[in-house]
């Protein structure tokens, strides 16, 4: 895979997953929220989520680690980092089943809306660790490796 601009479109499937739950959340504030329009964006954010987490897990960090030990350097720590991805996307998609129809939003709204200002915060929460830790390592090596 060519890993030229891997940091560049990951970061902009993290802008796309943030735009994603923006729009549901832009339903929500209507004073009429329509659950099957939140559904079909969460539906959209899953998928951009699948895209997003497949890329990640199954190669940035797959490479990352391999790349750290190469060098010789210990990696506990991400590797750490990388676990709590997987109980992340656990909660995530935990959420998605639990309201994947509209019939579950418009039965519960106040959970749907409490649960789902707690999904957007963790994830914002990763994405900034994620863009301000490991890509910028990422980087960085890249950079090292042309000098």
């Amino acid at each position: 895979m060519d890993t030229t601009n891997i940091i560049e479109k990951m970061m902009s499937q993290h802008r796309g997953l943030q735009k994603d739950l923006g729009s549901v959340n832009e339903e929500l504030q209507n004073s009429k929220a329509d659950a099957r329009k939140i559904n079909e964006k969460l539906k959209t954010f899953s998928k951009d989520l699948t895209k997003h987490l497949s890329l990640e897990n199954d190669y940035f960090y797959v490479e990352l680690i391999k790349q750290m030990k190469a060098s010789g350097q210990n990696t506990v720590n991400t590797e750490a980092f990388i676990a709590e991805m997987s109980t992340i996307g656990e909660l995530v998609m935990s959420f998605l089943d639990k309201y994947s129809n509209a019939s579950m939003i418009d039965d519960q709204p106040k959970d749907f809306e409490e649960e789902f200002v707690t999904i957007v915060d963790t994830l914002n929460m990763r994405i900034e660790a994620e863009e301000t830790g490991v890509y910028l390592y990422w980087k960085q090596r890249d950079v090292l490796k042309t000098v």
